[in-house]
Formats: structure tokens, C-alpha cells, sequence
């Protein structure tokens, strides 16, 4: 059993223990990233899954071979590296420029190099990318299609225990967006597992993932952001409609009891957050036309308001970029005189309303783009299959197994990046590795030859 366990379901195990411990720990320390990037890589190495009718070593060879050859591997490491060196490279002085008159904070002893005012300030996003892109390479390297449904699963378990947890104990990791999106991510995948393994006829795995699509969807009603918690209603009237004629497509008897299987859990779900639950009354409360106006409103004028500054400040650091938090920091040096501007500088905080936005300022045009080089190479497989697929002409050789799978992954995946054009989710550490774990799975899902 102990062999079995080693030899086989390791690797999966050690996946779900690093997003749970992001998911359930507050404080991250830089070497609780660390480790968790290396142990993964260097038990992924060790300890390959053995599939059926090869060695021992022929599968270390095979998952040697695999990190080796594999583009993720060398843009991963450009990635981490650079905001390694953010980080090492500080902190910035505060000092005044008597020919600019005005504060500016000092080089640091390499101005060549990106760099960091307050180091500290960069250790969640540190902590999130190492194990965001060290999932990411185990399950592209080393993880089994099918235990890759097992690991949606217990990624969806894990994030609805938070749910539970934010519900029962107002226990939280991350805000109440960040939060939501991340709820909302794993409800997609979700419902995609259940409607596959219904029409695969695997009832036990339906179960899990209506159970685990409910208890994430209640969290959203129950203590989610209100426009997470409208696309969230949206995506559930989709899935019943689908639900509703999958169910009679399949011709699965008794088909009243299947209705109610499929249905019921999301309905309730969504009954309970909004009618029991405290977070239900903020929420209808704020879905009413003048709330919801004012809240438009505010919206707007910070976003543009920090649109200009953050340009401003992206500008001054347009290489190398201000460092982790240097909009906060660097941002009033730009606000000018007035007091409505400062009073519209403290009304929204000192962050940013984008994490693209974000990234833009704080890691400059070479690390915008060593960040995003990674997402690109995860998504961009999906899209080389899904090209390849579209040109081959004998398309009745392929197999469309999860392909529902998919369809729920790619709509939760997509939720989270329209979430980061009004938010920052992808900066905080269990929704960047639960974002890579989906990416990273959904090429598997892909239609591929028989």
C-alpha cells in the first residue's frame, strides 16, 4: 500500500496538500514557497506515477525527459528568477532630489536590476508564483489525465471547506473578491466534472462534484461579492438549462430522480446563501437600482482616476517597474494639489484595480512580459490542439471524453481573468495556484485521437 501510494498517487497528494495549505494559512513565509516548489519538482522527479506496463525507471526517464523538453520548464524559471531578484534587490531609500524638488526613492546597489522599496511587500505574490509554476510543471509533466479529475476534485473540496469556513467562522485568507472569483473558478469546474460523469455513468464522481459545485456556490450567495454573485446566477440558469436536456437526451431511468439530482443541490445551494445566511440580505440589498447605480458610479471615477496615475507611475519605471506595491508607494508623488484628489486617493485605497494593470507597473515591460510567458505556453497548447483539430479533415478519429470538463474549466478560467480586469485575484497566493492547476490541466481535456 505504502508503495502503491509512493509510486503512484504521490504526486497528487502533494498537489493538494501545497493549494490547501495556500487555501487555509493567512501568512505565507518565503520558505514555505520554497519548499513547497522544490519538494514538488524534486518528488515529481523521484516519484513518478508508474503507468500501466512501464517500470520504475522507465518512468522517471519518461518524467526526466518530459521536464527537460518542455517550454514551461525554462519560462517558469525566467518568471520566478526575475521576481527573485525583486525581491534580493532592496530596499529603496527615501530621499530627497533637490534638482527635481521633490522625494524620490534612491537606486539600489544594482540599478540595472529590478528591485523591491520594501521587500516584505513582494513575499505573497513570491510564495504564490513558486507554487502556482510548480504545479503547473508536475501536472504538465508528470500527472495522469485521470488523476487529473481527481485533482479538480480536491481542489474543489478544498476551496469549499474555505467556503464553509468563511460562512461558519468568518475565516478568511484573501477579500471578499478574491475570494468569490476563487469560488466561482471551482464551481465551473465543477459543475463541468458532474455533467460529465453523469453522461459517463460514473455516479459516485457526480455526486462529489455536485456536492463540492454546492457548497462553493453557497459561499458565493452567502458571503461573495455582488457581481460575482450575479454571474454566478447567470452560469447556474445555464447549466439547468443544460442539465434539463442532458437528462432527457440520455434517456436515464427514472428521469424525475435524475432531474432532481442535477437540479437540486444548485438550486438550494443558492437558496440557502440568500435567504438564511447574513451575506443574502448584503447581497439583495445592493442588487437594487440605486445601489447598484452609486456603486457604478464610484467604480468608474476610481478606475479612471488610478488609470492616469498608475500610467504615470509606469512611466517613471517603465523597464524594470516600481517593484511589489510600488504603486502605493510611488502613486502620491504624482497626485498633485487639491483636496478632492486626495480625498479620491484614500476613498479607494492604495491598490489597484487590475491585475494586468498591476503587473504593468510594478514589474516593468521585461517582467510583464517574463509573468505572462507561462499563461501564454499553458493556454496556448489548448489552442495549437484546438487548430489542429479545426484542419484535420477526419475528425470522427477523435475522442470528445471530458469534454464537458473542459467547457467548465475554460468558463471558470475565463471568469477569473475578466474578474482581473476589475480586480487584482491573480496577485493573491491560493487563487494563482488553483488558476495554474486549471490551466495547466485543460489541454488534457482536449478532443484528442482515438
Amino acid at each position: 500500500m505504502v508503495r502503491l501510494l509512493l509510486t503512484k498517487y504521490w504526486v497528487l497528494a502533494h498537489l493538494l496538500m501545497v493549494a490547501g495549505t495556500l487555501c487555509f494559512a493567512p501568512k505565507l513565509s518565503l520558505g514555505f514557497g520554497l519548499w513547497a516548489a522544490c519538494s514538488l519538482i524534486l518528488m515529481a522527479l523521484a516519484l513518478p506515477p508508474v503507468l500501466k506496463g512501464e517500470s520504475f525507471w522507465v518512468a522517471r526517464h519518461r518524467v526526466q525527459y518530459a521536464f527537460g523538453h518542455n517550454a514551461l520548464t525554462y519560462a517558469a524559471l525566467l518568471a520566478v528568477l526575475y521576481v527573485f531578484i525583486a525581491y534580493l534587490n532592496g530596499p529603496r531609500a527615501l530621499i530627497y532630489a533637490s534638482d527635481l524638488k521633490r522625494w524620490v526613492y534612491d537606486v539600489t546597489r544594482a540599478p540595472f536590476l529590478p528591485s523591491s522599496i520594501v521587500p516584505a511587500e513582494g513575499i505573497p505574490f513570491l510564495v504564490g508564483l513558486l507554487c502556482a509554476l510548480a504545479a503547473g510543471l508536475a501536472i504538465r509533466c508528470v500527472l495522469p489525465r485521470k488523476q487529473r479529475v481527481w485533482l479538480l476534485l480536491g481542489l474543489s473540496a478544498l476551496t469549499a471547506l474555505s467556503a464553509l469556513g468563511k460562512i461558519f467562522f468568518d475565516f478568511t485568507v484573501c477579500g471578499q473578491l478574491e475570494s468569490s472569483v476563487l469560488w466561482l473558478m471551482m464551481f465551473c469546474v465543477s459543475c463541468g466534472i458532474a455533467c460529465e460523469s453523469f453522461l459517463e455513468v460514473h455516479p459516485k464522481t457526480c455526486y462529489v462534484a455536485l456536492g463540492t459545485a454546492a457548497l462553493n456556490e453557497l459561499g458565493i450567495f452567502a458571503a461573495g461579492s455582488p457581481s460575482v454573485v450575479i454571474a454566478t446566477s447567470l452560469l447556474a440558469v445555464v447549466y439547468l438549462c443544460f442539465v434539463l436536456f442532458a437528462v432527457r437526451s440520455s434517456h436515464r431511468s427514472p428521469a424525475v430522480l435524475w432531474h432532481c439530482v442535477m437540479t437540486l443541490p444548485v438550486l438550494f445551494a443558492a437558496g440557502i446563501g440568500l435567504a438564511l445566511l447574513p451575506g443574502g440580505a448584503e447581497v439583495r440589498a445592493s442588487l437594487t437600482s440605486t445601489a447598484m447605480t452609486e456603486a457604478l458610479d464610484d467604480f468608474w471615477r476610481q478606475w479612471g482616476f488610478r488609470w492616469d496615475l498608475a500610467w504615470q507611475v509606469f512611466n517613471a519605471e517603465a523597464i524594470l517597474g516600481a517593484g511589489p506595491e510600488g504603486f502605493q508607494h510611488m502613486g502620491t508623488f504624482f497626485l498633485g494639489k487639491g483636496r478632492a484628489i486626495w480625498a479620491l486617493w484614500r476613498a479607494g485605497g492604495t491598490g489597484l484595480p487590475c491585475d494586468f494593470l498591476k503587473v504593468m507597473v510594478e514589474r516593468g515591460m521585461m517582467g510583464t512580459f517574463f509573468l505572462l510567458l507561462p499563461g501564454l505556453i499553458l493556454l496556448g497548447k489548448c489552442l495549437l490542439k484546438w487548430v489542429n483539430f479545426q484542419q484535420d479533415h477526419h475528425r470522427g478519429r477523435y475522442s470528445f471524453r471530458y469534454l464537458f470538463v473542459f467547457i467548465g474549466s475554460l468558463t471558470g478560467v475565463l471568469c477569473v481573468l475578466l474578474a482581473s480586469i476589475v480586480g487584482t485575484p491573480l496577485h493573491t497566493p491560493p487563487v494563482l495556484c488553483c488558476f495554474v492547476m486549471v490551466c495547466a490541466c485543460l489541454s488534457g481535456w482536449m478532443p484528442r485521437r482515438r
